[in-house]
């Protein structure tokens, strides 16, 4: 291996989120909210908060707006939206184009669990986690 291979660059703000574009789904309680919390302290100038209960994401976002200590003109916007349903990405995707064109971080925090034992698990709770936790995922990223 050549020496130039291995050679390190100093990247001073390699982790800074100054000026960063950010989604969060399910990103109106729990995780999520706390990561887009954690978000905008950081630096990044727009962050997204989506789940599927409108009265939750404005919630969220008054919070993190109220945030005393985010840069100079950094908000967070909701995008009330099914993140388990294609149509409820189709709908985050254009919304979120409406007001920035790129994302830099996409946070698919969204998830769920049917909370039954797992001997009881019919077959109908299995598409609806599997709809969430891995091919709404799939979809976001892919759009």
């Amino acid at each position: 291996m050549a020496e130039k291979d291995t050679e390190l660059q100093d990247f001073s703000s390699i982790f800074s989120l100054k000026g960063k574009v950010v989604v969060v789904t399910g990103g109106s309680r729990g995780l999520g909210l706390h990561a887009a919390s954690g978000f905008l302290q950081a630096g990044a100038s727009k962050v997204y908060i989506t789940s599927r209960k409108a009265p939750a994401c404005e919630a969220a976002v008054a919070a993190l707006n109220a945030l005393p200590n985010k840069a100079p003109g950094a908000k967070a916007i909701s995008v009330p939206a099914d993140s388990s349903k294609f149509e409820g990405v189709e709908h985050l995707v254009r919304e979120v184009a409406k007001t920035t064109d790129h994302v830099d971080i996409l946070f698919a925090n969204a998830g769920a669990t049917w909370g039954a034992p797992f001997d009881s698990h019919p077959d109908n709770a299995f598409a609806k986690v599997m709809d969430l936790n891995v091919k709404s995922v799939f979809n976001t990223i892919r759009l």
